[in-house]
């Protein structure tokens, strides 16, 4: 293991602190959401708060993980803190890995009501949502037993848990882009302005996951755990608050867009009648 913990957890450190911020946003969207949509189901209502608990426990294995790290273990060099990942990693590791999975099962749903029930391309979704959790969770059972950095940030289970996730990423983006674009608009009945702005905001959420799915994928590659560059570890930290984010973007979009039907619809009823039907 590297003696230089600036290498080593410098990029995590800065991952940590603006997941610490889109917590704070993912917080502001949750009680946003709890007052703006009374009338979701149950299902759903508890669907989100479980995933917001995710995020929440999550937050708290990075905040243990680091204050173990950089305050508890400074300048310590007892065998826990220089050869050994605190406890807090591995519950960071298995919380990532549900909240990304949770998100995703989301996201296969809509695609699934999108796509009026195309199982190929759901199932696809789902089964690389499944390849992400399966690596990730083992992923997650190798550092409970070694502890070791390493075989966090270098050994091939996480590696593909990163490349499914971020295919998983880019189908359901170009899933919802496909069959929202303009000249597809029959498969949903609704104004193509309303769907513009849908297809906008499922884009855009969709491809902030996907980046960052990607950048992980990516810095994987051309790290070297051996040489404790791990690189990696800034995705890491955002990414499950990045997903975090962007359901509960989607969700509380709604209220934009009916805003604007209902705007719509009182400005129709206001129009000024033409010359023909004046008595």
């Amino acid at each position: 293991m590297v003696n230089s913990v600036q290498v080593m957890w410098g990029p995590g450190a800065i991952g940590f602190m603006i997941a610490t911020a889109f917590y704070g946003a993912a917080f502001g969207q949750y009680i946003f959401y709890l007052r703006s949509f009374p009338q979701d189901s149950k299902r759903l209502k508890l669907f989100v708060f479980m995933v917001f608990c995710l995020g929440t426990i999550h937050e708290y294995a990075l905040i243990g993980m680091y204050w173990s790290i950089l305050i508890s273990c400074r300048r310590s060099t007892s065998h826990e803190c220089t050869a050994e990942l605190p406890w807090q990693m591995v519950l960071g590791v298995f919380m990532a890995c549900w909240i990304i999975f949770a998100v995703q099962c989301f996201y296969a749903h809509r695609v699934w009501i999108i796509t009026e029930h195309n199982r190929l391309i759901t199932g696809t979704i789902c089964a690389f949502a499944a390849t992400a959790l399966v690596f990730g969770t083992i992923t997650g059972g190798v550092i409970f037993v070694t502890r070791n950095p390493v075989d966090l940030f270098g050994k091939k289970w996480c590696q593909i848990s990163a490349v499914a996730g971020a295919l998983c990423d880019i189908l359901i983006t170009g899933t919802v882009w496909w069959f929202l674009r303009p000249a597809r608009t029959d498969n949903v009945r609704s104004k193509p302005d309303v769907l513009n702005k849908l297809t906008q905001i499922f884009v855009h959420m969709g491809l902030l996951t996907c980046i960052m799915a990607i950048a992980m994928a990516v810095l994987y590659q051309v790290q070297d755990g051996g040489l404790g560059q791990f690189y990696s570890a800034l995705p890491g930290s955002l990414l499950a608050k990045t997903y975090l984010n962007s359901m509960m973007g989607v969700l509380n979009a709604r209220k934009s867009i009916r805003e604007q039907q209902r705007l719509e619809v009182v400005c129709s009823s206001m129009e000024l009648p033409t010359i023909p039907t004046i008595r």
